[in-house]
């Protein structure tokens, strides 16, 4: 089904979006090339996200989604513009300051077991963002990691597990529970749909999107489907040669 950037402003938050990136572009240069020639990846990419809304990022492969939620993130640091969260400008943010900017804008990469440790089981896996951030005393962590688990469908069996034993999907709703344990207001989901069995994508989206409205947090994501992109966002997003359309 066709679908295209909506017109309408999302609603603000006292007139402040949760998000704003303005004239954020992205040149990389080419490890390959015998110049290192530079490539710009996104030019000029500028809009508004508000508190609790969902919206698609929607474009062909290489068309650039990737490289700018990298960037919006601070995963990448972009080349150009700005990046404001809260009202706040965080595009050099470095340091604590960075640390403590991730519990509010959390990024969730698609290629889920890159980012789970082999050595340590799901329990383990889920628990490390408390430790990192210090969040929960030692008796409120394991009730925190269980009801995570709970809500994004990992069972008590599961958390016994290493990432190995796990489908993609599941390793997915790991990463994601992971995440949730940090209550952001912001999460950002580069291709999930495309890394998953076609069975799981649809379960995986409705949940993603009913337990974001549930605890008002907004969510970003990347797609290649039109459809899913109609059917699981609030607005979408067109991306393609690296410019937001």
């Amino acid at each position: 089904m066709p679908v295209t950037q909506t017109s309408a402003a999302p609603a603000r938050v006292s007139g402040v979006p949760l998000l704003q990136v303005e004239n954020l572009s992205q040149v990389v240069r080419d490890p390959a090339s015998a110049t290192r020639s530079a490539r710009t990846v996104v030019a000029g990419a500028s809009f508004a996200l508000a508190a609790g809304e969902q919206v698609a990022l929607l474009g062909p492969r290489g068309a650039g989604k990737t490289r700018l939620v990298r960037a919006l993130t601070l995963i990448e640091k972009p080349s150009s513009g700005r990046v404001l969260f809260e009202g706040q400008d965080i595009t050099r943010a470095w340091g604590g300051r960075l640390r403590a900017l991730r519990r509010g804008l959390q990024f969730v990469g698609g290629d889920a077991r890159r980012s789970l440790s082999p050595r340590l089981d799901i329990a383990q896996i889920l628990a490390e963002p408390l430790l990192v951030h210090h969040l929960g005393s030692a008796d409120e962590q394991p009730a925190l990691v269980a009801a995570a688990a709970e809500a994004w469908g990992l069972n008590a069996l599961l958390l016994t597990q290493h990432a190995s034993a796990l489908s993609n999907a599941l390793c997915q709703r790991v990463v994601l529970a992971r995440s949730s344990l940090l209550q952001p207001r912001l999460l950002v989901v580069d291709e999930l749909a495309e890394r998953l069995e076609p069975a799981a994508v649809r379960p995986l989206l409705a949940l993603i999107s009913r337990l974001c409205r549930a605890a008002g947090r907004a969510w970003l994501w990347t797609t290649t489907d039109a459809e899913l992109a109609g059917e699981y966002a609030d607005r979408v997003l067109e991306m393609e040669a690296g410019r937001l359309i």
